[in-house]
């Protein structure tokens, strides 16, 4: 590391407008960065897997071990907790989280001493929204303490069933922080602000790998938005995950030709350099150690709850991606012409779209999703609607009003009584649900 002044440098907005995920981002470099939250890697082992720690201050936040294979889940495990972890850049962003977003300029000045923290090379801050889950349907905080698998670590997920493989964006998440911790009345607060704010407080995360996120702050704010059903709006600290060269070149020969970089990856987001970059100026990931234990720390203790729906999981992420890339103008409203079409085509092809849009809507479009489901429904489930029936009465269940319970009470009269769809319609007058 070259000694001398920390310099965060804000070099521009990136166009995010055909990002349903993304509100806006800013792409920044850091030099001279402090390096004190970063990826600590050790080699790799005969089954071509690494350790690696996301560390904070030389404590690990979060542990892992991550497969070569980008297609191929790994493994996390909780880390020292931060609560256990002196930083007063991380305290004082954390009291800027807690005002009303303004902008992602705004904020990216607010936490600049935070993200001289990191280590040199280019990042982007980005506005998202994030389900506070853990990418297979469990609530975040339902973790244990020692390694498991997650879905949500591969880099990209394929799907056999589309012949396609969804490319990784930031969107699950993975706690720091004792669930001992986790306060009702604060939880509540949020919840309430949440309701009524047009942009509320934003969560604070480091984009660790594929679909997954270490939440730095926020613990309260994702239990809020689980008790809503809704997702979480979150800055999002995105490094470098890799680039496209400006000539062609063998890997074999990166380190001889020195290649220039057109391109920056950050997720799904690109950035073009604001000045020349070669490949030897971009940070290399190498082994920082040749053992990098993991060791047993217990945050989660009993577990907490406060989650009201099952979210989508990363094969449901999947699915809809495919959607929206299959279905012209689809997004990013919701195109209700494009509905309607859909609707009426009875079509599998037609079925399996409405499904992936049936779990995503309620989070992206709430105000219209009911109309959808209710349309859905009132088609009936008959040849080539099965799919698409299920996922809008698994989404009206929670509706308790005359008008749904008219509306599932006539498709029960007018449907099968053998079929899944007729068993979860019958389901809304029972007391509890296993579906």
């Amino acid at each position: 590391m070259i000694w001398g002044k920390t310099e965060v440098n804000f070099i521009r907005e990136l166009d995010t407008t055909d990002k349903w995920w993304c509100n806006s981002a800013v792409f920044f470099s850091v030099k001279n960065g402090k390096n004190t939250i970063c990826e600590k890697w050790g080699s790799e082992d005969e089954d071509y897997d690494r350790h690696m720690h996301v560390v904070l201050n030389g404590k690990p936040i979060i542990q892992a071990k991550l497969p070569s294979c980008p297609t191929c889940k790994g493994m996390l495990a909780t880390g020292y907790g931060l609560e256990n972890i002196d930083c007063p850049e991380l305290e004082a962003a954390r009291i800027c989280m807690n005002s009303e977003f303004v902008s992602i300029q705004d904020s990216a000045e607010k936490i600049k001493p935070l993200l001289g923290l990191l280590g040199d090379g280019y990042y982007v801050l980005a506005d998202t929204l994030l389900f506070p889950s853990d990418g297979d349907g469990h609530f975040f905080y339902k973790v244990p303490d020692e390694l498991r698998y997650y879905t949500a670590t591969c880099c990209g997920y394929y799907d056999p069933s589309i012949i396609s493989c969804a490319d990784a964006l930031p969107m699950f998440l993975y706690p720091t922080q004792s669930s001992s911790l986790i306060q009702n009345d604060r939880v509540e607060h949020y919840a309430k602000i949440m309701k009524t704010e047009k942009n509320p407080p934003r969560a604070l995360t480091y984009h660790l790998q594929g679909y997954m996120n270490v939440l730095l702050d926020g613990h309260h704010k994702a239990c809020a938005a689980a008790s809503l059903g809704q997702m979480l709006p979150c800055l999002t600290i995105i490094p470098c995950h890799g680039y496209r060269f400006s000539e062609g070149t063998k890997g074999v020969d990166l380190r001889q030709k020195n290649p220039r970089i057109k391109t920056l990856y950050f997720a799904s987001l690109e950035a073009e350099p604001e000045k020349e970059i070669r490949f030897l100026d971009m940070p290399q990931r190498k082994p920082e150690t040749q053992e990098l234990p993991l060791q047993r720390y217990e945050l989660t203790g009993t577990g907490i709850h406060y989650e009201k729906d099952s979210y989508p999981t990363v094969k449901d992420l999947a699915t809809f991606l495919h959607t929206t890339e299959k279905v012209d103008g689809l997004l990013p409203d919701f195109d209700p012409v494009v509905l309607d079409k859909l609707i009426h085509d009875d079509s599998d092809k037609a079925d399996y779209y409405l499904e992936a849009i049936m779990k995503f809507m309620p989070y992206l479009c709430p105000e219209r999703a009911y109309d959808l489901a209710r349309r859905i429904v009132q088609r009936g489930d008959g040849h080539g609607r099965r799919k698409r029936v299920r996922a809008a009465l698994l989404y009206l269940l929670k509706f308790r009003n005359d008008e749904t319970e008219a509306l599932i009470a006539d498709f029960c009269i007018y449907h099968e009584e053998d079929n899944e769809n007729s068993a979860i319609a019958n389901s809304y007058w029972k007391d509890s649900q296993s579906f």
